[in-house]
């Protein structure tokens, strides 16, 4: 196929069945050939059976289902290492990601000859102002950071086979995956779309997900939090000199403070700051003893369709 479609999802049991069968009427209309590779995360519902009922309908879908829950990133790499296409496109199943785009998204493809086209969220649905103000933070955050600017970004993107190959090449467990689509570079064409309201369910994503998204991302593309430490060091270096030298001077002309609120104010600031710095760095020792453990990213339980790692396997079983 020259297109093939990633869609991870997880606990969609009540909706995949309705928002499958409206990515696909759409893009049939818009005579659109594609093979659909669907990810399901580790779902405690009945998400695997809609998707076995899926197969039945539909010739060209495939799915695989996760052991447990490893997340979306890890389940969007699963679906480019089981496939082999020209062209990728990754999208919800939510139809937050609007089907209707994809042609156009093709279309811009061919005209620019871009690797990627990466979709820009231009009006966003129904959100809380605490979400929008921390999703904000977060790019500003990550854009000082690491250099990225994803503003507005999304995992809404199509992408060719060369872009495909790159990703492919990366082993690490941690992977933020707009990040990596933006690192790793290549001609990228933004294109703007708007988000639609979820029509079932409601979002995965709580604030506490979503802190830990942004964490992830900073420490996987960046080792700068590390630096604060240094930072914090030379700052409070030059503070202590600085009041050592005017304790001293106070004591020798008789000007001597009594008290201890200066001592303790000082004591409270530093151990904030050691334990900050030793957090921060604990963050990362922990990253590097998930990546020299060597376990798998995601372990597959069942598998729907044949898969381009299935088909491998079976010829080297041979």
């Amino acid at each position: 196929m020259d297109l093939s479609i990633i869609i991870p999802v997880y606990n969609e049991s009540k909706a995949i069945a309705h928002n499958f069968s409206v990515i696909h009427e759409t893009l049939f209309k818009d005579k659109i050939s594609c093979q659909y590779f669907i990810v399901d995360d580790g779902s405690t519902d009945d998400t695997w059976q809609e998707l076995n009922k899926l197969k039945i309908k539909y010739h060209n879908v495939s799915a695989i289902r996760f052991a447990r829950n490893f997340g979306k990133e890890v389940a969007i790499c699963a679906g480019l290492d089981h496939i082999r296409s020209e062209r990728y496109l990754i999208m919800d199943s939510d139809l937050q990601h609007p089907p209707s785009c994809v042609k156009e998204m093709l279309l811009l493809m061919n005209k620019t000859k871009a690797n990627i086209i990466d979709g820009v969220k231009q009006k966003r649905s129904k959100e809380t102002l605490a979400y929008k103000l921390l999703a904000g933070s977060f790019y500003k955050v990550l854009k000082a950071a690491t250099g990225l600017n994803m503003n507005h970004s999304s995992d809404f993107k199509l992408f060719d086979n060369k872009v495909a190959d790159a990703i492919r090449r990366f082993s690490e467990r941690n992977l933020f995956f707009r990040g990596l689509v933006d690192w790793i570079g290549f001609k990228t064409i933004p294109y703007q779309f708007n988000v639609q309201d979820r029509l079932e369910g409601t979002t995965r994503f709580s604030t506490m997900k979503l802190i830990k998204l942004a964490l992830n991302a900073i420490v996987a593309h960046t080792s700068k939090p590390l630096y604060l430490t240094i930072v914090g060091g030379v700052f409070f270096l030059i503070f202590a000199i600085i009041l050592g030298i005017q304790t001293l001077v106070n004591f020798f002309v008789g000007n001597a403070i009594s008290g201890f609120s200066t001592v303790i104010l000082l004591l409270l600031i530093i151990g904030s700051m050691i334990m900050l710095s030793l957090g921060i760095i604990g963050v990362y020792i922990s990253r590097i003893y998930d990546e020299v453990k060597q376990r798998p990213r995601y372990i597959i339980a069942d598998i729907i369709g044949n898969t381009e790692e299935d088909t491998v396997t079976k010829i080297i079983n041979t």
